[in-house]
């Protein structure tokens, strides 16, 4: 499993000290570089907003993530390893680029308000969406065009096209009153036919019905009737359990139907190419807005968390997906002494948003076994975020 953890924890001045301490608890992993640039902070109440904001963008980009990945498998039916291969983002693989991730000053300029920066990425990324649900809103509706046509060119006889089936022999041309019927009769009840057409109706040529062709399910017959019992036959042929088909013999429309459903197949070819190449495009701008979420959810919990001016150490983790439970666990133990800070700046988000409520809890006091109960969750005392791309894992 791919899997990565954003972190952050106080630097206290020495950045180089954080590391070290982080490092000596990851055993096995490797660790990344992850630079920020000076963003604005902004006012607490913003802060609070943005943090919601991000959290939900961040889910929100993950799965639309995860719909690129398996609409492009899908389409290519790639195995994971091809299109893992096939699947980069700035002319890096996902994993170089999350490794190596720096902020793109030249989308997101680091100078403005965060709200702005954030807006902006929403912005690119609704533009992404809404070409998404057009481009598979098309593939999809010719791709049931194109299964109409192989229907009618591979089903069986009560359903397929008769045109490169029937032969001009098979039929009577230019008569004002006889037609020719093109019946499918199941093979179950292909001697009933032979015993009962002429007498479906009225005005049925006797001795006419001859075989045209045969599949594993029906056998289809040619029989001659009068123009104006037409429909009637059709009708009491229905109630047997044979199958009129509607179909007149027509050298031109066979040639139309033959030249449509290679224009279908070319169409779907087509359209097909054009997405996997738009969705193989788009695909990096996704990772690099999700990545760039991400940074901005570090930042603002990491202010929230340990205060202004920033002084913390964000920190990009690999951890040995065997250990990596125990090694977190250790972590969160090392750093126990941010509790007490982290529920104090809890205390401060929550009378941000106007959620603040008189408790005897608010005292401030540390409360061991509310922190052992933290302990056993996801929760952790530092800034932690995992940063998955487990899409293409092999089994």
């Amino acid at each position: 499993m791919t899997l990565y953890w954003l972190l952050s924890v106080p630097a206290h001045g020495d950045g180089h000290v954080a590391w070290r301490d982080i490092k000596n608890r990851v055993i096995g992993g490797e660790l990344y570089d992850f630079v920020l640039p000076q963003f604005k902070i902004g006012t607490l109440d913003t802060l609070v907003r943005l943090s919601d904001d991000l959290s939900k963008y961040d889910s929100s980009y993950e799965n639309t993530m995860g719909k690129f990945v398996d609409t492009l498998r899908g389409l290519t039916g790639d195995d994971n390893r091809r299109l893992q291969s096939q699947l980069v983002v700035e002319d890096k693989s996902v994993d170089q680029y999350i490794r190596m991730f720096s902020w793109d000053n030249s989308k997101y300029r680091a100078d403005r308000a965060l709200p702005e920066i954030i807006s902006q990425i929403a912005e690119r990324m609704g533009a992404v969406d809404a070409a998404l649900k057009t481009k598979l809103t098309q593939y999809n509706a010719i791709k049931n065009s194109l299964a109409t046509v192989k229907r009618r060119q591979t089903g069986n006889l009560s359903v397929r096209s008769l045109g490169g089936v029937v032969k001009p022999e098979h039929c009577i041309q230019d008569s004002d009153y006889l037609r020719t019927a093109f019946v499918a009769v199941p093979r179950p009840l292909a001697r009933e036919w032979s015993n009962s057409y002429e007498r479906l109706t009225d005005m049925v040529v006797p001795r006419s019905s001859q075989l045209v062709a045969e599949d594993a399910e029906y056998k289809l017959y040619a029989v001659v009737v009068f123009k104006r019992v037409f429909d009637e036959f059709t009708n009491k042929a229905r109630d047997a359990r044979f199958i009129v088909r509607d179909f007149v013999y027509d050298q031109e429309a066979v040639e139309r139907d033959r030249l449509s459903a290679m224009e279908v197949v070319e169409q779907e070819q087509e359209l097909l190419d054009n997405i996997t190449e738009w969705l193989r495009g788009s695909f990096g701008d996704v990772v690099a807005a999700w990545m760039h979420i991400k940074a901005l959810r570090v930042f603002v919990e990491s202010v929230l968390r340990y205060g202004i001016p920033p002084d913390f150490l964000p920190i990009l983790v690999r951890p040995p997906p065997k250990n990596a439970d125990k090694i977190k666990q250790q972590l969160a133990e090392f750093y126990s002494y941010l509790e007490t800070s982290t529920r104090a700046s809890d205390r401060a988000r929550a009378k941000s948003s106007g959620k603040a409520k008189a408790s005897s809890s608010d005292s401030g006091a540390f409360d061991m076994h509310e922190f052992s109960n933290i302990l056993s969750s996801d929760y952790t005392p530092f800034v932690f975020f995992d940063v998955p791309w487990t899409f293409l894992d092999e089994e």
